[in-house]
């Protein structure tokens, strides 16, 4: 971990209570420490001896120039064993402008590095607070896989709208990505340890990534569909070998109710991977994942909740490619600014279990306990 990067911005953190007002903006910020104890599998560091290595530490700040054009950015320094490292990191940075806003619609566009729509939850899963579980549902989110930086944001430019109506609401996003590097980590995630050491480097190809969303009686209802277009570019060590070439395209449907003690939660996404690798052939398959979450809020400061998902890496070969994953947790919120997690996680199969914490390959079932404290102002 990059000790240097979380002391520099604990620093920026005063003792506050609130979001620091500053002219024409504010500036937020969140830190939360977990402990992770596992058998069979590691998951964010020697988890199977316990380990602490789930840090994350975000600031953030927007500020309005007009009444038309906004700013807003976030540093994040987040470890997570092997798949990130902690260092310090422009998450997102951007210029937001309004061309139309009246009580009924709205029409901007945002330029820079912008926050990719992608089901209920990616635009905030960094925060503790707002995510359904100290682990993202990994059947969609790919958490464990190490892909967060694929998916939580893109450099180009962002278009959206919205219509409001008298009981309801309806936006829709449209991401273009330009290309950029791929680092070393997202490399070493996606291909192993041994494969990435042939890989000279990697490129993001153009990702392009779409939601509706529709939203009734304040809330209680919400659906979306996320669509997402993605290429992945390697460049090998060896003069005059082939590259590979990796293409992902599919869908995310979400569903949410909530009632006043009680909300349900379901996500489904079908995605579809082709490979391109020159003289040693082409191939294709399809990743299929669905999860279903309940949570019950048992007063004002305690909810307890818990998910089944189940996801199979090719959907040709159900049996040998499945894998499910149970979990039951709670979270208490003593105060607006604190709050405990804590999960229990049962998962057969290897899906979502990070590959390069465990050189030594995955074992088929997994019992985990993850703890979770977290903060914001």
């Amino acid at each position: 971990m990059n000790k240097f990067a979380i002391v520099s911005l604990l620093a920026l953190i005063p003792a506050a209570t609130q979001a620091l007002e500053i002219p024409g903006g504010q500036i937020h910020g969140f830190a939360s420490q977990g402990y992770l104890l596992s058998d069979s599998n590691n998951f964010y560091g020697d988890s199977q001896r316990g380990s602490t290595e789930l840090t994350e530490i975000g600031l953030n700040a927007n500020w309005r120039l007009n009444n038309s054009l906004n700013f807003a950015g976030q540093l994040l320094s987040r470890d997570a064993g092997a798949t990130d490292n902690g260092s310090l990191r422009v998450d997102f940075l951007f210029a937001d402008y309004k061309a139309i806003e009246n009580d009924v619609t709205g029409l901007g566009i945002r330029v820079g590095r912008v926050r990719n729509a992608y089901g209920f939850y990616n635009e905030t899963r960094d925060v503790l607070f707002t995510r359904p579980s100290i682990l993202m549902p990994q059947a969609i989110y790919y958490e464990g896989n190490g892909l967060r930086e694929l998916l939580f944001s893109s450099d180009g430019a962002q278009l959206y709208s919205y219509w409001d109506a008298e009981d309801s609401t309806t936006s829709f996003s449209l991401t273009a990505g330009r290309n950029k590097r791929l680092s070393k980590d997202v490399i070493k995630n996606l291909l192993g340890t041994s494969t990435s050491q042939l890989i000279a480097q990697g490129s993001l190809d153009h990702p392009i990534f779409a939601q509706f969303s529709h939203a009734m009686s304040g809330g209680r209802s919400r659906f979306a569909l996320s669509m997402y277009n993605v290429g992945l570019d390697f460049d090998t060590n060896f003069m005059g070998a082939d590259g590979l070439n990796l293409y992902a395209s599919g869908y995310v449907l979400s569903a949410q109710h909530n009632l006043q003690d009680w909300s349900f939660t379901a996500e489904y996404s079908l995605t579809t991977v082709k490979y391109e690798a020159g003289r040693l052939g082409n191939a294709k398959n399809d990743i299929e994942a669905t999860y279903l979450q309940a949570e019950y809020r048992l007063s004002p400061k305690i909810s307890l909740h818990s998910r089944v998902e189940y996801s199979v890496n090719d959907r040709d070969n159900r049996n040998a490619t499945d894998t499910q994953h149970l979990v039951v947790g709670t979270k208490w919120s003593p105060s607006r600014n604190w709050t405990i997690a804590a999960d229990l996680l049962g998962m057969r199969g290897t899906g979502g279990i990070p590959d390069i914490d465990n050189p030594n390959g995955t074992r088929e079932r997994t019992e985990m306990l993850a703890v979770m404290v977290g903060y914001r102002f």
